[in-house]
């Protein structure tokens, strides 16, 4: 059957999803393995929780979610670039000697700042939906989700590879010439590695089914 998948309001942890006038809400970061590995989105059941109260689904649905404009993106890039630029002839003096044991450490480190920054992140956006509406209270379906198109398959396939490739190019080059910036480069890259499981649904018309 067709569904429709919605953002919730300010908060890229949920979706909606309107199905035969039905209204449920997914966690997309419910699942450690799934912010790991988005495909498990398509490839396994996931879990939905229904809402019956029409007040409560309205005040879901009343703000969209706030994107960044074609002029916002361009100025992130801009400035990302300009950054780069700016610190490609210091990169030399972050280059600092240190043991194998240390470099290895400060990688650990590294990975687990990430992680925690990002389930940070993750336990307000849940915090601030159980303010609203408590998802475990709700009746729970389980249900199989289809990619969009092959055009979303290629578009999540590409990013994945891509950001895991240059993520560890650098985890790499950074434990070969021990420069401190390259890690802090790569962890900003990782963090984005992790926000890919939001291709995977994404807003407009899906196919669905559910199971049993």
């Amino acid at each position: 059957m067709t569904g429709e998948v919605k953002h919730l309001a300010n908060n890229e942890r949920y979706r909606i999803l309107m199905i035969n006038g039905e209204t449920y809400i997914m966690d997309i970061e419910r699942s450690f393995w799934r912010i790991i590995f988005p495909f498990f989105f398509w490839l396994l059941p996931n879990s939905v929780f229904k809402v019956k109260d029409q007040t409560l689904v309205e005040q879901l649905r009343t703000e969209k979610m706030k994107k960044v404009g074609v002029s916002g993106r361009a100025s992130i890039i801009g400035t990302a670039y300009a950054g780069g630029v700016f610190l490609a002839p210091l990169m030399d003096y972050f280059n600092i000697p240190m043991s194998p044991l240390v470099n290895i450490a400060l990688l650990i480190f590294a990975l687990i700042m990430v992680g925690l920054l990002y389930f940070n992140f993750s336990y307000n956006r849940k915090k601030k939906l159980y303010d609203v509406v408590e998802l475990e209270a709700l009746p729970r379906n389980k249900l199989r989700i289809r990619p969009t198109s092959i055009k979303q398959v290629i578009d999540v396939l590409f990013s994945y590879i891509f950001l895991l490739g240059i993520c560890i190019f650098f985890f790499l080059g950074y434990v070969e010439t021990q420069n401190i910036m390259g890690l802090i480069i790569t962890s900003g890259l990782l963090l984005g590695f992790l926000m890919i499981n939001r291709k995977a649904i994404k807003e407009g018309t899906a196919t669905v089914k559910f199971k049993g």
